[in-house]
């Protein structure tokens, strides 16, 4: 024993107790480490809504990653950052999640994400100075339960939280529902044929039931057998009803010398509600054809989802000349976009009332006046903790050149709206607000063209710490108006938001006969001024009524309404009046306004959801809706610092320092620290050991090593 103590505190010990060392701090660094996350959107952190889900998973969740080896820089950063991430998620969740990184290089593996569906992606390589092209797999395979849900290709980390964690949620929330149907019941997968059209030449038709009943064979698997399959073929006289109940497709044809009707289409059916799968009959120049065959394994699993998710309903106005969601060139793209969370429920306030379950509305794009009815309904739902998003152009297009059809002709949009957003201190301008750091396209002709009615608003003219907008880089916009929220901003009663300002080289016009045309709108060189272009009121707001209004009835309602009630007695104590007016809300609310619907519109929204502005409406939605967390988790990754330089060899200037400048400063900071280190060691050479053979004086100055 003492020999191992002298051993010990002898040098000798020295390596072999740091090895010792290295190896116990390996071993509690497996089981207590800690990560620090200092990038600015917090990417490499996991949100609440992603930790709340992983941590509380009844049943087995399983990833399968399946990223090839060697992939080119900008791909091999993606599949480090889903292996971080998902290491996050792991650490997060309980027992019942596994994540297994498949190695493509075994045949096996290989075959398995076949199986799955897993495709390959052509990428682009450098090699030897020659550019070339590799397939490569870069996916993920989400199992819970019998579920099994694809990521497929990740080209890209943005978003991956976000599409991960949803495609989660959706997975758990169907599987729960499936489980909670009534013993016996199933969700009845129904291929509706005329079977007559059989014979006529329609390419494909003959296959639709085989292709069908093999897709539903397939996903019956994963669903735990809570599907049943069946085939109907509709007479001419039963098209109508079917076509009337689920919008089938209808097909008139003639047969034997009379004119026939036939139907064609697939149904997901549960209780009363059902989704329609995308396959119809097409017709091109080749002739009639079926389309959406090629993956019907897929729309099955995706209409399952909504049908069974059941997504947060949000209303959304029409009746006053709002922008149509069933028309492509309008607001079609908002509604696919935000479809995946939400669904979108059309309500006609002069018949209908704002559920009292929905906690959003949206009015998009209004061009006629509501009824003093219909105002008091908005009005209303916002005291009673309702959250609005108001879209409402300064001006709007007249006739059938609307939204860039031809040459449109302005009008001020002035509708009575106005009196429940003056009533929140918030006045819109009947006028456009361009900006000179806009959207710009180089012509061959004409050279640069600035589209001075499409700002670009860069990060620093976004709110900063707002979820809906905190990590956005740039946000384009589109013929806005202007807002004036000075009063909004008085008020103490709620807070008040710029989510986006245009820059401080935008200018506004109110002129109607304006042409949006590059070569015909010239900056005024003065009067510039930013414009608040979407701002956010949170709090209790006051009603812009004193009290309900008295419905309108003419003279003949009147008199049978006087025929059919008797008069009241005259009895002062039998009188009861009531009121549901609401003066002031009691519960918070939050009102979104903009001064354009045209955001909404294809011209700028992409339904991938991969554009800022379609983060930014997305992020809107959501944080209506409450889903903060949502807001975040989308647009990690997105914050892109963009130049605002606008000099050429200014912008080289700074790509050359970010290139080689760092590299150099590194270096030279490098060489400045050997010199000191250098000269800290003569100095203490020179003090503590003065004799040293190696080092010699000359006369005063540093010692230097001699020969």
């Amino acid at each position: 024993m003492k020999k191992i103590l002298n051993w010990l505190k002898s040098s000798s010990s020295d390596f072999v107790l740091f090895i010792i060392l290295i190896v116990l701090v390996n071993i509690i660094g497996q089981n207590l480490y800690f990560r620090v996350d200092l990038t600015e959107p917090k990417s490499y952190s996991l949100s609440k809504a992603s930790v709340n889900i992983v941590k509380n998973l009844d049943e087995p969740l399983s990833i399968r990653v399946f990223f090839d080896k060697n992939l080119p820089p900008q791909y091999s950063s993606v599949a480090q950052y889903a292996e971080d991430f998902l290491e996050e998620y792991k650490s997060a969740a309980n027992k019942n999640l596994t994540v297994n990184y498949m190695d493509l290089s075994k045949k096996e593996n290989v075959e398995l994400a076949q199986s799955f569906g897993l495709r390959q992606v052509q990428i682009q390589e450098v090699k030897n100075n020659e550019v070339g092209f590799k397939q490569a797999y870069m996916g993920i395979v989400i199992s819970y339960g019998d579920s099994v849900e694809l990521i497929d290709p990740i080209s890209t980390a943005d978003g991956l939280e976000y599409k991960i964690t949803s495609t989660v949620s959706k997975m758990i929330s169907t599987n729960d529902t499936l489980a909670a149907l009534p013993k016996g019941e199933k969700i009845r997968v129904t291929v509706y044929l005329t079977e007559a059209l059989k014979q006529l030449r329609i390419n494909g038709v003959d296959q639709i039931e085989k292709i069908v009943e093999n897709a539903y064979r397939e996903v019956n698997k994963q669903k735990q057998d809570r599907l049943e399959f069946n085939v109907v073929h509709p007479t001419s006289e039963e098209t109508d009803e079917l076509v009337k109940r689920y919008g089938l497709q209808s097909l008139s044809y003639r047969t034997n010398g009379r004119q026939e009707k036939g139907t064609v289409g697939v149904i997901i059916e549960a209780g009363e509600n059902f989704r329609v799968l995308p396959i119809e009959v097409q017709q091109s120049i080749f002739g009639f054809a079926v389309a959406g065959l090629e993956d019907v394994e897929n729309s099955i699993n995706e209409s399952l989802q909504s049908l069974m998710s059941k997504p947060t309903q949000v209303g959304y106005i029409l009746g006053h000349n709002e922008l149509p969601l069933d028309e492509e060139k309008y607001a079609a793209n908002f509604q696919q976009l935000i479809s995946s969370m939400y669904e979108l429920v059309t309500l006609d306030l002069s018949t209908d009332s704002i559920p009292a379950t929905m906690s959003s509305i949206i009015i998009n794009g209004p061009q006629f006046d509501y009824t003093e009815e219909e105002l008091y309904k908005v009005d209303q739902f916002i005291m009673r903790g309702g959250n609005v998003m108001f879209l409402i152009d300064g001006l709007n297009t007249t006739g059938a050149a609307a939204y860039y059809s031809g040459t449109p002709q302005y009008q001020k949009n002035e509708v009575n709206l106005d009196r429940l957003l003056n009533k929140y201190g918030v006045k819109r301008g009947n006028d456009f607000v361009f900006d000179e750091n806009c959207y710009t396209q180089a012509n061959q002709q004409y050279g640069k063209l600035n589209f001075y009615w499409a700002p670009i608003l860069q990060k620093k003219q976004l709110a900063k710490n707002h979820p809906i907008t905190k990590n956005l880089g740039y946000v384009i916009m589109l013929q806005n108006g202007s807002l004036d929220i000075t009063e909004a901003q008085a008020n103490k009663d709620f807070t008040t938001t710029v989510l986006a300002r245009s820059s401080d080289k935008s200018w506004i016009s109110d002129r109607i006969d304006m042409v949006l045309n590059p070569l015909m709108i010239t900056p005024p060189g003065s009067g510039y001024s930013s414009q608040p272009l979407a701002v956010l009121l949170e709090g209790r707001f006051e009603s812009a009524f004193d009290e309900a209004p008295v419905p309108e009835k003419n003279d003949d309602e009147d008199n049978e309404e006087n025929e059919k009630t008797a008069p009241a007695p005259a009895n002062d104590d039998s009188e009861i009046t009531s009121s549901t007016h609401i003066a002031k809300s009691r519960v918070p609310g939050k009102i979104f306004i903009t001064s354009t619907s045209y955001i909404t519109t294809y011209q700028v929204l992409d339904t991938s959801g991969t554009s800022p502005i379609s983060m930014f409406l997305m992020n809107t939605v959501d944080y209506m809706n409450g889903n903060e967390d949502l807001c975040i988790m989308r647009s990690k990754g997105l914050s892109i610092n963009t130049l605002e330089i606008k000099s050429q060899s200014a912008a080289k200037a700074v790509q050359y320092f970010n290139e080689w400048g760092l590299a150099v400063l590194f270096a030279l900071a490098g060489l400045i620290v050997l010199r000191l280190r250098v000269a800290k060691k003569a100095r203490i050479n020179k003090k503590y050991n003065p004799d040293d053979t190696r080092f010699v004086t000359k006369s005063g100055k540093e010692n230097t090593k001699s020969e």
